[in-house]
């Protein structure tokens, strides 16, 4: 896996089941659920459930973002978009 691509785009969001679907600078695509940082109770993670907020990410710097300051590391992000898919076909 190449390190340090960022994000370029966020194609769809789905709020009930957690994740995100992205597409990086280098053309890679994934849908990611990210119910392991934002499923109860997890500190800061959890404001953005709160206040309704998952579905207003957005691409900052190359990182998934919200306006309460919250960032994803898009390396970890693509990390995990790979394990999850290698969950569904095992």
């Amino acid at each position: 896996m190449e390190l340090g691509t960022k994000i370029k785009a966020i194609k769809s969001v789905d709020r009930e089941n957690l994740s995100v679907e992205l597409v990086y600078t280098d053309k890679f695509k994934g849908t990611v659920s990210l119910k392991h940082i934002f499923a109860p109770p997890r500190g800061i993670a959890i404001e953005v459930i709160k206040g309704n907020f998952f579905e207003k990410c957005f691409v900052e710097n190359g990182a998934l973002a919200w306006a309460n300051g919250l960032e994803l590391c898009p390396d970890a992000i693509r990390l995990w978009i790979r394990e999850q898919k290698e969950k569904k076909t095992a």
